[in-house]
């Protein structure tokens, strides 16, 4: 069932480390190398993302062994598109060989690397809620301190040269639906190529097939359970077993809670003689309708993942009470 074929897959697992041995002289020998590729986060902006790779990170960080471990970002405009189109770019390399990678980009770079047999985690947020988040986040920076519903606006009309290039304005249309497609090249991620239909169905089968867990930020407190089942090193607190051992961890007591990063600036130098412009932390009723005209693609693909968050529920609950028997 699809219970089952989901508590198989979040069934709690180690990062594998190889196999080595210690000869009589204390020289360590490597039989088996530790493989590569088994472990990424693909990191939605604004989307609780940043935590959540403070959280993988401080994990990490209490592992017995140290294992390599990279990203790469769409924030980084120039770097991320010459990696991308250049096979020759050094960054090739770092992503072959690294152990865990976080990926700010969409789920189709992941695989153009040949990151699809690796371990993978994302974390969702209501699209109303990651927009107006990215716009507070971002109202100087990106948006000129112009009100969202005049960005809409200009959007629409086609008026966006004083917003610049990059990835600002892409962040306001159904931005994870783009994210979350996997059947497309990544030269034509920005070029809508699919209908509508096609493109949620994409995304939607994405969260039901390519992750180990998905995370809704919203529902933090079982997100972080999940995860933590699935991925027992990323417990706040490691147990250990009588004898003092941690499995694939240390013996670091270093704990690790979910943390709270990136939050909106305390002046965003958009109000009078540079001050803050201070907005609410929810959208007024009509800016909340603009945004959700805009991402109606990511509306179903969040609802989708709301549905994907309670069967995964259901199997970790599977998984333990075969534990249990």
């Amino acid at each position: 069932s699809l219970i089952t074929s989901l508590a198989e897959r979040m069934k709690p697992r180690s990062i594998n480390f190889g196999i080595t041995n210690v000869d009589a002289d204390g020289n360590v020998n490597v039989e088996l190398p530790t493989p590569t590729q088994q472990f990424f986060h693909l990191h939605h902006m604004k989307s609780g993302g940043t935590s959540l790779s403070g959280w993988i990170r401080c994990g990490q960080s209490r592992l017995e062994t140290k294992v390599s471990s990279t990203g790469l970002s769409e924030c980084s405009w120039s770097s991320y598109h010459h990696c991308i189109d250049n096979e020759d770019d050094g960054c090739r390399k770092r992503i072959d060989g690294a152990v865990m990678m976080n990926y700010c980009s969409p789920l189709a770079v992941a695989n153009y690397f040949n990151w699809t047999q690796a371990d993978a985690v994302t974390m969702m947020r209501h699209p109303v809620d990651r927009v107006w988040s990215m716009f507070r986040f971002q109202t100087k920076g990106c948006f000129k301190c112009t009100n969202l519903t005049q960005v809409y606006a200009d959007m629409d009309s086609g008026n966006t040269t004083q917003y610049g290039t990059g990835i600002c304005l892409s962040q306001l249309s159904n931005h994870i639906t783009r994210n979350l497609q996997k059947n497309i090249n990544v030269q034509d991620l920005d070029t809508i190529i699919l209908s509508d239909e096609e493109r949620v169905a994409d995304a939607i089968d994405s969260i039901r097939n390519s992750f180990t867990v998905v995370g809704v930020i919203e529902r933090l407190q079982e997100t972080v359970e999940l995860m933590s089942y699935s991925f027992p090193w990323l417990s706040e607190k490691i147990e250990m077993d009588g004898d003092g051992n941690t499995g694939n961890t240390n013996t670091n007591t270093r704990q690790c809670p979910f943390p709270h990063s990136n939050g909106s600036p305390k002046n965003n130098r958009c109000g009078e003689n540079g001050g803050h412009w201070d907005l609410p932390n929810k959208p007024d009723d009509e800016t909340r309708r603009v945004i959700e005209e805009h991402n109606l693609l990511d509306i179903k693909v969040y609802e989708a993942a709301l549905q994907h968050f309670e069967l995964q529920k259901l199997a970790m609950v599977l998984n333990d009470s075969e534990d249990i028997e």
